[in-house]
């Protein structure tokens, strides 16, 4: 072999072969490292990695956000047009939950980095949507003067769940429905936005800095959220139980369950996607890492959940409910006289339904209007 081949062979060949041997462990360690990490890829590099079935996908997304928005404007108009005046602000505010939550779902399925902006608008519309239902009840009744005034005086039970459901619980007494324990069921809901919104808004300034520093504090922000959702959900099963009897016809079961169904479904299926990333049961093909696969896999189901939602939502508000303000239908007083005798004839206002109006003319032609 001549000197320069030998020299080639003996230093330079190994060196090419250790290049190439490093590159591979580095390019598979970088795998790993990516799949195991919960680092989200761009959209550039999230659509270069999709196939055919990914762009299906995000069309089904389309067609069930058209659904629900279809079905929310048949119900608002609904409302608008047939619902008691002092009830329209807060129904069509509780209804606008399954729009807003399906197209945050959506842009969460097209976009993955915006995971954690869906799960706080998700979060935040459903807990203001809470505080309208409350609303709602209230206005039901004709404001909380006519809540106190026909509710029974010893009917707000505490001892209903989440928070109060236990055999220690049975040795807490009957509270009287006045001013004062109102306003308290109010602070327990209205607790809900405000809480959950100022956590949220902390978690995204986190996320904003650096996504490890959000994935590090998001677990101690768990209990503050979870002691306030069992508190706003404690407070709204109180006002239920409290108002069973006054708002029998006003199917306030079936609104609450539709839109408690929005938390637990959302809740339920995300700690599920997290639980699956975590047990390896999700595919890796880089730079779709098993949180990206997870994530779309729960916003696929959480879009279609809420077309079910809305369309239930939209047959309960579609029913009739009696008017606040009509339970006592006081006709206008009418007076009747006895004219006298003259060319002109009298003027005859039209009396309301189911009244019926004669007019009698006796002998020396005076008219007599009576009202039977």
């Amino acid at each position: 072999m001549e000197p320069a081949a030998l020299v080639f062979s003996t230093t330079v060949l190994p060196t090419i072969r250790d290049k190439m041997s490093m590159d591979v462990i580095t390019e598979h360690v970088g795998n790993l490292s990516t799949c195991t990490t919960e680092i989200l890829p761009s959209i550039d590099e999230y659509y270069t990695a999709f196939n055919i079935w990914g762009f299906v996908l995000f069309s089904m997304g389309g067609v069930a956000v058209s659904i629900i928005f279809a079905s929310y404007i048949d119900t608002l108009k609904h409302v608008m047009r047939n619902a008691p005046p002092i009830v329209k602000t807060h129904s069509a505010f509780v209804v606008s939950v399954y729009p807003v939550v399906g197209l945050a779902t959506y842009c969460a399925i097209i976009v993955p980095r915006a995971q954690l902006l869906a799960e706080a608008v998700t979060q935040g519309m459903f807990m203001a949507s809470m505080y309208q239902l409350f609303c709602l009840l209230v206005a039901y009744c004709g404001g909380e003067a006519e809540l106190i005034r026909n509710t029974k005086p010893d009917s707000l039970n505490t001892r209903v769940g989440p928070c109060c459901c236990w055999p220690c619980c049975c040795c807490l007494p009957l509270l009287a429905v006045n001013k004062t324990h109102v306003r308290m069921l109010r602070v327990l809901v209205l607790q809900l936005p405000v809480v959950q919104g100022l956590i949220y808004m902390v978690l995204l300034v986190m996320w904003a800095e650096e996504q490890s520093l959000y994935q590090v504090n998001y677990v101690y922000m768990q209990p503050i959220v979870v002691i306030s959702i069992l508190c706003g959900i404690w407070g709204m099963i109180m006002t239920m139980k409290m108002l069973t009897e006054v708002l029998k016809e006003h199917h306030m079961q079936g609104k609450f369950f539709v839109l408690q169904l929005v938390l637990l479904l959302g809740k339920l299926q995300g700690i599920i996607a997290k639980v699956l990333v975590s047990m390896d049961f999700m595919p890796c093909k880089p730079p779709i890492t098993p949180t990206v696969y997870a994530n779309l896999l729960y916003n696929s189901v959480m879009i279609w959940e809420m077309v079910l939602l809305s369309i239930v939502a939209r047959i309960i508000y579609k029913k009739a409910v009696p008017d606040p303000n009509g339970s006592v239908d006081e006709l206008p007083q009418q007076i009747c006289t006895i004219g006298i005798k003259s060319n002109i004839p009298p003027v005859i206002t039209e009396c309301p339904e189911k009244r019926k109006l004669s007019e009698l003319q006796n002998n020396n032609g005076t008219h007599f209007i009576e009202r039977f």
